[in-house]
């Protein structure tokens, strides 16, 4: 996958968990922004472009705008690195807000089950992860799972994403 079109994918995936518990809270913002000031995932996208074109997802069908996310991931071949990153950044997310709420436990399970990357390199880059399974499942308990996971979250309404805006620091 082309450099560009992977930040593209990590940032939508940031930003998905942390719409999953219909809440975006500004210390999740403020993690957005340390990423992209801290780190090189996010270098070579408009952060901007990007958020509006996912607030505007979310709007039109977020449960759509995450199904499409996991489709993507489960049909497309990533490297080790990335899958690592993805996960990185998933749980970089579900601690921003000093919270573990149980739509971002599901969400990082649901993320993981669609990764090829092995369960000891998974434990040896981020140790115990008590909240993560690193069991397999087969595709039909996952996509009931994945099915329950969408029917029952609630994305932030609308009114949330006004004031919503990453600035790059760089």
């Amino acid at each position: 996958m082309e450099t560009v079109e992977f930040k593209k994918l990590l940032f939508k995936t940031a930003f998905c968990v942390m719409a999953c518990d219909g809440d975006i809270d500004d210390l999740e913002v403020q993690e957005m922004v340390k990423i992209e000031k801290n780190t090189s995932y996010f270098n070579d996208i408009d952060l901007s472009e990007e958020l509006d074109k996912l607030v505007k997802r979310v709007e039109k069908d977020g449960k759509t705008l995450i199904k499409d996310l996991f489709k993507f991931l489960r049909h497309t071949k990533l490297d080790i690195v990335q899958e690592l990153l993805l996960i990185e950044i998933t749980i970089r997310m579900i601690h921003a807000d000093n919270r573990v709420d149980e739509n971002e436990v599901k969400f990082l399970n649901l993320l993981r089950s669609k990764l090829d990357v092995d369960d000891q390199i998974i434990s040896d880059r981020f140790g115990s992860v008590p909240y993560l399974n690193i069991s397999t499942f087969d595709n039909l308990e996952i996509d009931q799972k994945q099915q329950s996971f969408l029917s029952n979250i609630e994305l932030p309404q609308i009114k949330d994403f006004k004031n919503l805006s990453i600035k790059s620091n760089k």
